[in-house]
């Protein structure tokens, strides 16, 4: 895998060891405080600093039951988490997503109160990892994908009169069981008004289009399950991938963990919460001064004179939340995602120099346009995709050969490869089939599938092994692929909008995409020792329950506050790919090759010389959008890490982690009641996300 194991780093030859030691010296030292914690965090897995199981599995005898109590904890705590995140999208828009861990939070107070009373947990780690589990899946589930596509449901029949496009571009070729095709059924949820119980009388009319979609999230969401679930074993205990993201909500789930004593932790708790609250206040009460730590300035309003002044935008903030995070996150990966943040920067002046207009993100949005950052990003995950599965062909030989002959290594304790090989085709069959449905041809529905599918198997890899604070790509999806390669000269009208409309979901954002947090869960799962197989199930229906909250509650939402016209921007795209007739892109292609291959050298690179500072991900996360809002605080916590590995060493950075576990509880704690009287008012309020309430620089 990128960066190798500890082992194989270890049987290296004497050559390849001397490499290395030149190639440190060369680097000098910011490169080789990036090698050695990077080396550190690989050889002490983060996972033994969150958990005292041991790296092995439990087997069927040792795992513990999932209790009844857990679950319907759990479950009936979903229905809040899920409509958290539909009324406040900024509180999951970034990997740690605030809703199930703020539930959690509460839970974990709530049961720590009780052992002072009874002098007994009510909930010990694996019910609390079990709860959690279903907040973090079904929360997921309810977050961006029914964001996206929740204002498409209406807005075509029910304004049509209004949009001609939607009369003669897209309701021809849509399904009637994915959107309303006429807006006689819907003038009292355009016109607004309306509470909850009015909503569930209305759920008769919803029902066909509720089946609909939860047939293509939850196909997809199975999918990602089952893949997790072949590859658990190799992502978990061989490789040992360290899990960043989840030293908080583990660290919740042991209430007896040694690091609640930590007085580093309750300082940083502290700080950060009366910087918070002060904020807070600030927000209702202007005279109190506050602390500004989102949000400080705009480095591109500096850039006044062309081609400078199509650098794009260049916030600079700290989040203290996500800067926090960056604590876990390993220093090359850190060090490389600021490189190619600026490397970015400096595409996009070159190419405005060469005559092409760049925007906010550069690149095409649609049509792949210089520098062709959606390409290079696509080329970039493929190329880490390959080399995954190239490092996995041996255990991939083992999946195989259990799928075959049926042995379950783990039989009583985790779902045998076969029955998980089984769903995998079955659930693809289904979202393939529901692609075929709508009118697509299923050779167009399988590629998009397949590229889909691979893009997500690394972004929940990147997730596990390097803990990114945020994975947002906006706008990048498999369509993009398709018109730099094939263009779109040879699909009809009625193919572009069935696609661009059905799989809206798969090509927006991927902030809360949904194999992470199934990974993520069945690592927690690992760590309390609970019974894999079990918990297979319990994430299944946290995935059909999280997607049905979320559409009732986002239907609600229209009912109470109306429905607007917000698919304007979806027929705008479906009449630019109809009426221009766009030819194979052989520079997207050459750019998409050249960022392909620029990954598996670097990977090769990382290989062979170890501690080599520059990290592909860093190249894959940076060419979109999502690593503007933090690039600064990254860069702050790489050089607060750099600096304490360099005088302090392990003993400093496991106090500068505790620092930053206090740092992220206290900001989850200050924004929870925050969040909660929004939710009940309505009225905007101070939050620790990237976005603001009103607007981004809130």
């Amino acid at each position: 895998m990128p960066g190798g194991s500890p082992s194989k780093r270890g049987v290296r030859g004497e050559g390849i060891r001397h490499a290395g030691k030149l190639a440190r010296q060369v680097a000098g030292n910011l490169f080789a405080g990036i090698e050695s914690e990077s080396v550190r965090m690989q050889t002490k897995p983060q996972q033994e600093t969150i958990a005292p199981a041991a790296g092995e599995a439990a087997t069927a005898e040792q795992a513990n039951p999932i209790r009844l109590r857990a679950l319907l904890i759990g479950f009936a705590l979903l229905p809040f988490t899920t409509y958290w995140a539909v009324e406040s999208v900024v509180s999951v828009i970034f990997s740690l997503i605030i809703p199930p861990v703020s539930a959690l939070m509460v839970v974990a107070l709530l049961n720590a109160i009780g052992r002072g009373l009874t002098g007994r947990w009510f909930l010990r780690t694996p019910d609390l990892v079990v709860l959690f589990t279903v907040l973090f899946v079904g929360t997921a589930m309810s977050s961006e994908w029914m964001a996206v596509v929740s204002p498409l449901w209406h807005a075509f029949g029910a304004y049509a009169d209004q949009n001609d496009a939607y009369k003669t571009r897209v309701l021809p070729h849509v399904a009637s069981w994915l959107f309303f095709k006429r807006g006689e059924q819907l003038q009292d949820y355009i016109q607004g008004g309306h509470g909850m119980p009015y909503v569930l009388g209305k759920l008769p009319l919803w029902l066909p289009l509720f089946l609909g979609w939860m047939g293509l999230f939850g196909s997809a969401a199975m999918a990602m399950l089952c893949i997790n679930t072949l590859m658990r074993r190799l992502w978990t205990q061989q490789e040992r991938l360290a899990f960043p993201i989840l030293q908080v909500p583990m660290l919740l789930c042991q209430p007896q963990a040694p690091l609640w004593r930590s007085k580093y932790l309750w300082g940083g708790f502290i700080v950060m919460a009366a910087i918070d609250t002060l904020n807070a206040l600030n927000f209702f009460y202007p005279w109190i001064p506050p602390i500004k730590v989102r949000f400080l300035a705009r480095l591109n309003e500096y850039f006044q004179s062309p081609p400078w002044n199509q650098v794009g935008w260049i916030p600079v903030g700290l989040f203290p939340y996500m800067t926090a995070i960056g604590v876990f996150v390993p220093n090359d990966l850190l060090f490389s995602c600021i490189l190619f943040y600026f490397v970015r920067k400096g595409m996009q002046v070159i190419t405005a120099a060469m005559g092409y207009e760049q925007g906010v993100f550069g690149g095409g949005y649609l049509v792949p346009q210089p520098p062709y950052f959606s390409e290079q990003s696509w080329g970039a995950f493929l190329g880490l995709f390959v080399s995954v599965v190239w490092a996995s062909r041996g255990y991939l030989k083992e999946i195989w050969h259990e799928i075959r002959t049926g042995f379950n290594p783990d039989a009583g304790y985790a779902l045998s490869a076969r029955w998980a090989f089984i769903g995998l085709i079955l659930s693809l069959g289904l979202l393939i089939g529901l692609g075929v449905a709508v009118g697509l041809p299923w050779w167009l529905v399988t590629i998009y599938v397949a590229l889909y599918m691979a893009f997500s198997v690394i972004v929940a890899r990147l997730r596990a092994q390097l803990g990114a604070p945020i994975h947002e790509m906006a706008f990048m999806g498999p369509h993009q692929l398709m018109i730099a390669f094939t263009g779109t000269q040879n699909l009809s009208e009625s193919t572009i909008a069935r696609l661009m409309t059905t799989f809206h979901f798969m090509n927006r954002l991927h902030r809360t995409h949904p194999m992470p947090y199934q990974l993520e869960a069945m690592k927690m799962g690992e760590i309390a020792r609970l019974n894999q197989r079990g918990l297979f199930f319990v994430i299944a229906l946290a995935v059909i329950a999280g997607i049905f909250w979320g559409e009732l509650f986002s239907v609600n939402r229209f009912y109470r506050d109306g429905a607007p016209d917000w698919a304007g921007g979806m027929a705008g795209v479906i009449t630019q790919l109809a009426d221009n007739r766009y030819p194979p892109n052989v520079t997207a292609m050459a750019f998409f090759t050249g960022a392909f291959c620029f990954v598996l050298l670097l990977d090769f690179i990382r290989y062979r010389v170890p501690g080599f500072p520059i990290h592909p991900a860093g190249y894959a996360l940076s060419m979109n959008f999502g690593i503007d809002y933090i690039w600064f605080g990254l860069m702050v916590v790489l050089i607060i890490k750099l600096f304490v590995n360099r005088y302090w060493g392990l003993p400093g950075y496991e106090k500068l982690r505790a620092v930053a576990i206090g740092v992220i509880l206290a900001e989850f704690a200050v924004d929870t009641p925050l969040a909660i009287y929004r939710l009940v008012t309505g009225q905007a309020v101070y939050t620790i996300s990237i976005n603001g309430h009103l607007g981004w620089d809130q």
